[in-house]
Parts: structure tokens; sequence; C-alpha cells
């Protein structure tokens, strides 16, 4: 079993490190990052359950902390680069923080299971645009 899950942890990891935004538009941008997201969190949300549930030894639970530190390298280099070309109406650094803060599993998964349900990917994108664009 732990085999099992570190390698749809690898696979997941792999994927979010690919992942470069197509559109150049800001706006576009960070529904990307918003919509990349949503898609891994449906593609593995029983892995992405079980790991951010504790429910695994420490030693297991790695991959959740290596997809973790790809997914705000990821959000790092995008808002880095928003912040180059003057997009940026923040400090890239809280611009970050912000975009992780939100895209985090545990207040994912929040938004997914609250009021907003099905609308929570289009409520996260529009709450980062208007704060940090």
């Amino acid at each position: 079993m732990e085999q099992a899950l570190r390698r749809r942890a690898a696979a997941q990891i792999a994927r979010v490190e690919r992942w470069r935004p197509r559109s150049e538009a800001p706006e576009s941008i960070l529904n990307e990052v918003v919509a990349l997201h949503d898609r891994e969190y449906r593609l593995e949300s029983v892995l992405l359950e079980t790991l951010v549930d504790g429910a695994l030894p420490r030693v297991v639970a790695s991959p959740l902390r290596d997809l973790d530190n790809m997914r705000l390298a990821l959000i790092t280099r995008t808002m880095n680069d928003l912040a180059r070309r003057g997009a940026l109406r923040v400090r890239a650094a809280d611009a970050i923080a912000l975009a992780h803060a939100l895209l985090s599993y545990p207040t994912w998964r929040t938004a997914l299971t609250g009021p907003a349900r099905r609308r929570a990917p289009r409520l996260v994108a529009a709450a980062l645009r208007s704060a940090v664009l």
C-alpha cells in the first residue's frame, strides 16, 4: 500500500511540475493555476484525503510534503513571473503566500464541502485575482 501511494503521489508531483500556463493574460494565468489545482484534487482526492488526514505514519506522508513543495514552487514561479511583468499590485511574496493558503488542500477541501461547493474553484480564482491583480 505504501508503494502504491508513493507511485500515485509521484505521478501527481510530475504533473504539477510540468505545468505551464497556456495564456499570457494575468487573469487567465491565475484561473489556470486554480483549474490545475481543482483537476489534481478531483483526480487524486482519495490519496490527498488519506495524506492530509494523517491516517498514515509520518514516513509514508512524505509524498504530501513533496507535493506541497512542488505546488509552492509552481505558485512561486507563476507569481514571480507575473511580478516581472508588472501585473501584481501586491508584493510577490504576499501573492505567493495568499495563493498557497487559498490552494492548500485542507482549505480547498473546506471550500468544496462548505456552502460554495461546486462554485468554490470559481470563487477562489475570483478572490485571488481581486487580491493580487
